[in-house]
């Protein structure tokens, strides 16, 4: 009898830990699922072209790389306008690189913003998970922004929400997000509207007759169509399954559409012939 009993509880203790594995593996929980999502985001470079309105304004590009021993991730983020379109002299250019740990939240922060011959050089740190310290090119300190806990960026939600691997239609969501412009962290809701496949170039040729360049082949993705609300702000925008935006809206009434390289660099009035360098920075293509 009592051997019966040993066996039976042998048997259910044995029963209890395989349950309990199973639901690690296949059920983890959400720091753990996150982690393992955040392993399988691909390092890779996103090119866009511009737009105000309906009117093309310039280009952008997200370049996502990963920080040794998945410690992180740097995220290079840069939008140039063609200020002369705008009905301005020079150009205008918002370029930041971005440290967020393996969990997504921001390290640290440096933003530079060009208007014409102004050039304006910001640096964010997060100090644990109470202020972010904001100084300016010199590294002087120029103010603090106080936090609760921890804050992200626009880029690094986005990357979040697809290594999350829990993304629905109609599920809602909430960030802590850091505002280089504002120069302050405001709470946003992320909501999913809807999941649908897009398409866009993602190469290009110069047409043989008119020798402008056009697309000749597109990629296929899966996206979400989100929608992310901060106080009076609201901006939609298309994300695929590796965090990156395939369409929507950014700062400033900008909206973004990905494009092949050679579209969103050589397509506008007075473009550089291909393969030039010229001073308005366009950049060599990577894969």
């Amino acid at each position: 009898m009592r051997r019966g009993v040993v066996a039976v509880l042998v048997l259910a203790a044995w029963l209890g830990a395989m349950a309990w594995q199973a639901r690690r593996v296949f059920f983890p929980a959400e720091a753990q699922r996150l982690a393992l999502g955040v392993r399988s985001l691909p390092p890779g470079v996103a090119y866009y072209a511009v737009f105000r309105d309906d009117a093309r304004a310039g280009w952008a590009q997200l370049e996502v790389d990963t920080l040794p021993s998945f410690s992180g991730f740097l995220v290079r983020d840069r939008v140039q306008l063609d200020l002369p379109s705008l009905g301005s002299a020079g150009r205008s250019e918002r370029a930041s690189e971005q440290y967020l740990d393996a969990s997504l939240n921001l390290d640290s922060m440096i933003l530079v913003s060009v208007l014409g011959a102004d050039t304006v050089r910001t640096t964010a740190v997060s100090v644990g998970d109470s202020i972010v310290l904001l100084t300016d090119g010199r590294g002087r300190p120029t103010g603090t922004v106080a936090i609760s806990e921890p804050v992200t960026t626009a880029a690094g939600w986005r990357l979040r929400l697809a290594a999350g691997d829990r993304a629905e239609t109609g599920a809602t969501y909430q960030a802590v997000v850091f505002d280089p412009l504002a120069g302050g962290a405001r709470r946003q809701e992320i909501r999913v509207l809807e999941t649908s496949s897009l398409a866009f170039p993602d190469s290009a040729d110069t047409d043989s007759i008119s020798g402008i360049w056009i697309p000749v082949r597109e990629d296929t993705v899966r996206a979400w169509r989100v929608r992310t609300e901060a106080g009076d702000t609201a901006l939609e925008g298309w994300i695929d399954e590796d965090g990156r935006l395939v369409d929507g809206q950014i700062f400033g009434g900008l909206r973004v559409e990905r494009t092949a390289f050679e579209l969103a660099f050589f397509t506008r009035p007075g473009a550089p012939v291909l393969g030039s360098q010229t001073e308005s920075g366009v950049p060599e293509e990577r894969e």
